[in-house]
């Protein structure tokens, strides 16, 4: 049985990512402007959507193609 391909690496980025949504939080607690906030959440948006992207390039690299 193959093995599952390591995505402990993605980890270090979702630990920042987890910052960076308590810093959106912080900024709604505080009711910061309103284009801050959409311009924090459009930032956290686009490192899941890389961290999303390197786990489907190892899945296709590894899982598909030992199928």
């Amino acid at each position: 049985m193959e093995k599952h391909p390591d995505h402990s690496e993605e980890v270090v980025s979702l630990k920042r990512i987890e910052g960076q949504i308590r810093g959106v939080q912080k900024m709604i607690a505080e009711r910061k402007y309103c284009v801050d906030i959409l311009n924090q959440v459009q930032a956290v948006i686009g490192a899941l959507a890389r961290v999303e992207d390197k786990i489907l390039e190892r899945h296709l690299e590894h899982c598909v193609k030992s199928a």
